[in-house]
């Protein structure tokens, strides 16, 4: 089974490759990072969820464009990153559009947070906010971006990051803030959430 047609984050990438290099080329890179999936899998099946649906799957591909000499791999990816985050934020529009969702989200944001960025996860975090009107958390340690770097290619995050603020910009009633990444450098990930009803 090639796993990668079925991530879905990262099955789409392989109509990017076929436009962007051809469908020979496109086919021999997903067939490349479909075995390096299977091999990074196995050595790494102990790690989280969120390493092996985010990380795992680009690094194969990365590894695999890179092999082959492609030009411009990680900003192939990058533009990709943005455009699924997009298409992501629409998607969760329309989910937290049904009356009443945006405000139980909001509601429960805190123990969202809380969760999503647990210790247990692999996460490193200082709690900001968790006022009636801002939910706010620095990530001081984040478990993609140390997998990326065991890896050895940590500049593949940035992929994950813009993925993960495009899709944030989606929520009903929430403005979401990030000046911020590991990823880019910066000694943290500064995420702001805001309530606002007009938006």
């Amino acid at each position: 089974m090639n796993k990668l047609d079925f991530s879905f984050v990262y099955k789409k990438f392989k109509k990017r490759l076929q436009e962007t290099y051809g469908k020979e080329v496109a086919s021999l890179v997903w067939e490349k990072a479909n075995i390096k999936l299977k091999n990074l899998s196995a050595e790494y099946k102990n790690v989280g969820s969120d390493e092996k649906m985010m990380i795992l799957p680009l690094a194969a591909i990365y590894l695999s464009m890179k092999e082959e000499n492609l030009e411009n791999p990680l900003e192939l990816l990058n533009q990709y990153g943005r455009e699924t985050g997009e298409r992501f934020s629409k998607l969760i529009r329309k989910i937290t559009s049904f009356p009443g969702l945006p405000d139980f989200l909001w509601k429960n944001m805190s123990s969202l947070m809380r969760k999503n960025s647990s210790p247990e996860k692999g996460y490193q975090r200082k709690i900001i906010s968790e006022t009636q009107d801002l939910v706010a958390v620095d990530i001081l340690v984040c478990p993609l971006h140390e997998m990326a770097k065991k890896l050895g290619i940590p500049e593949i995050t940035s992929v994950v990051c813009l993925i993960d603020k495009g899709q944030m910009t989606g929520f009903k009633h929430i403005e979401y803030t990030r000046t911020k990444a590991l990823g880019d450098g910066d000694i943290f990930c500064d995420y702001r959430l805001i309530y606002d009803k007009e938006k």
